[in-house]
């Protein structure tokens, strides 16, 4: 198994090993970066590209991101509808398919990093008193409530804008997911996903509404 088949693989199972439960959801924090050889027109449609071995969660991870880039207005397509996954293309093929469906920027997002963290809580202890109301003597007992394990899921993610004209990087960002054991792998996804969007808005790199 190479590193990147490793890395999805820790994904699944460390997103997968926690409870799924209808009120989880995970969160992102970005940092995003504008080329100075962006041309400084926004992109009105984009070609999303998710790089991972597991071909279900490609398809579900980009079909995520699509529905966030529609909702702020952009015209986005995934690679998945475009490009058989079993056939080999050469830079030429590609680059015709993306001029003829009008597509003017490839979005890519990798995984680039992933795990999950267990942290101990320790039980909590109180007292607890009574009276006893034959002979007056007052009883303390102790009582313990709470404690378990934390457990944190992460993941690492690198998203980079591309121009099909020129094939340079105008835009880039790295992005960390974490989420507590009421998270599932869709809320992963989601959030950088909706991250993703946001960024290329608030960055000016693609057409919006």
């Amino acid at each position: 198994m190479n590193g990147r088949s490793m890395r999805t693989a820790i994904l699944v199972l460390a997103i997968a090993a926690l409870v799924v439960a209808a009120g989880g959801c995970a969160s992102t924090n970005m940092r995003s970066q504008v080329s100075p050889d962006f041309p400084g027109e926004p992109y009105e449609r984009v070609l999303v590209w998710i790089d991972l071995d597991d071909t279900m969660l490609v398809q579900s991870a980009e079909d995520y991101l699509v529905e966030e880039l529609e909702d702020i207005g952009v015209d986005a397509v995934a690679q998945y509808t475009v490009f058989f996954g079993e056939k080999e293309y050469s830079f030429k093929d590609r680059k015709r398919e993306l001029n003829e469906r009008g597509i003017d920027a490839v979005l890519t997002l990798v995984l680039t990093d992933a795990g999950a963290t267990r942290h101990r809580i320790p039980p909590s202890r109180y007292t607890v008193s009574r009276r006893n109301p034959y002979t007056g003597r007052v009883h303390h007992s102790t009582r313990w409530t709470g404690g378990g394990v934390d457990v944190n899921a992460w993941a690492d993610f690198k998203a980079e804008l591309l121009d099909r004209e020129s094939g340079e990087i105008v835009w880039r960002a790295l992005a960390k997911t974490s989420g507590d054991a009421s998270v599932g792998r869709v809320a992963f996804l989601q959030s950088v996903s909706r991250e993703i969007a946001g960024s290329l808005r608030k960055d000016g790199i693609v057409a919006t509404k």
